[in-house]
């Protein structure tokens, strides 16, 4: 029988780089705790909630980090020891669910709407944490809500071992006073310019729905966000997101590591341009488009998007790598910088569905339109010209 609702849980392990180091020697429980300052110019990966106390936090300078919180103890970043915790992670969230989609190394989505068996899902939740403590001295905060964008919204509203239930009743008391720059999927590049037309919190973006400087702000996914923040989200919680049988990517590490927001966007759109041609040269059209950033402290992120549709058009890839990397921009200095396009078919199963009164000779000129348009943006290195929508009616 098809449920009215669904219930998605979002797990999030809490300081998760400083927990697996707590839970190998649990002398440091109480102690101010940074991960990934191997040196005084060095910057901070992570801290525990000690150190917090004292107001260091991830991406500040170690200097910074030793000035606010002069007892800090300081270890270095582990990445085996962090996966090893990370499997533990998700084999134990493996037994109360099949669909879980991997967020990242320390997060997971579950939908629990077939798996909860009649059990309240708060016990459930409060059993996960309990046994996450328990058997791996993992603490974490746990979101409940009928779709993923909720779930992840909630689990961020308390920590550290948190369990918070956020309906979509519940969107105008809880969510809409958070800060525009809490807003899931909103980057530090994009808050600013919001913040200058008026909208400083999730419900000012729904006041402002139709305030037509919002879309060239928030370009073709403007609508997407208002929905978000009232709380309308439907997407599915997909087990292989992320996991290809196919993959084209290429990645750089840069002996000088980047400082600047935009030499990082100019390195990103050269590497995603060969992405493209190799896609090209492949002859293959991609779905899914990823970016990965490695910082000077080791520390780094993968993020990935799935479109509508196929492409192996450079502006369709490039303008995801660009709003991926601005979504999840950070202070720390870049030392690589990687962009991939997955989810491959070969172009020529690409076939778009034409009405039967559509003439060939019209998408020979779609097809010639849209290459000449390639050529032109290309030979400025920037996007002069949109191919334009023709409207019906």
């Amino acid at each position: 029988m098809e449920k009215k609702y669904r219930i998605i849980f979002h797990i999030d392990l809490n300081a998760f780089f400083a927990s697996c180091e707590i839970a190998e020697d649990p002398t440091l429980k109480d102690i101010p705790l940074g991960i990934g300052g191997s040196s005084d110019r060095g910057v901070l990966t992570t801290a525990n909630y000690v150190a917090r106390k004292f107001n260091v936090t991830s991406g500040m300078s170690v200097i910074e980090a030793k000035r606010l919180c002069p007892q800090l103890v300081l270890l270095p970043v582990d990445f085996d020891l962090y996966n090893k915790y990370s499997q533990f992670f998700f084999e134990l969230l493996n037994e109360y669910c099949d669909v879980i989609e991997k967020g990242s190394i320390d997060e997971g989505y579950l939908d629990m709407t077939y798996a909860i068996e009649g059990r309240h899902p708060v016990d459930i939740a409060k059993e996960i944490q309990t046994r996450l403590i328990d058997e791996y001295n993992l603490p974490t905060s746990i979101g409940i809500a009928p779709n993923m964008f909720l779930a992840k919204m909630a689990s961020n509203m308390k920590k550290p071992l948190g369990i918070t239930i956020l309906r979509k009743r519940d969107v105008e008391e809880k969510l809409w006073s958070c800060k525009i720059e809490d807003m899931f999927g909103i980057g530090k590049k994009t808050y600013p310019n919001l913040k200058l037309i008026g909208i400083h919190t999730i419900g000012d973006l729904v006041k402002q729905k139709d305030n037509p400087k919002l879309k060239l702000i928030l370009g073709n996914r403007t609508q997407e966000f208002i929905n978000k923040a009232q709380g309308i989200d439907s997407n599915p919680v997909e087990p292989h997101r992320h996991v290809d049988m196919k993959s084209i990517g290429n990645s750089s590490t840069y002996e000088n590591d980047i400082y600047e927001y935009p030499e990082a966007v100019d390195k990103l759109r050269h590497l995603t341009q060969k992405v493209v041609d190799r896609l090209k040269a492949d002859g293959s059209v991609a779905k899914t488009i990823s970016i990965q950033v490695r910082y000077k402290d080791f520390s780094q992120i993968s993020r990935s998007f799935t479109l509508p549709h196929y492409t192996d058009n450079f502006y369709d890839v490039f303008e995801v790598c660009e709003r991926l990397f601005d979504e999840n921009q950070s202070d720390k200095p870049i030392r690589l910088l990687g962009a991939s396009v997955s989810n491959l078919i070969a172009s020529d199963k690409n076939f778009r569905q034409l009405n039967i009164f559509t003439a060939p000779k019209q998408l020979e000129k779609e097809i010639g339109v849209k290459k000449l348009l390639e050529s032109i943006n290309q030979n400025y290195d920037t996007v002069l010209i949109h191919q334009g929508v023709k409207k019906k009616g």
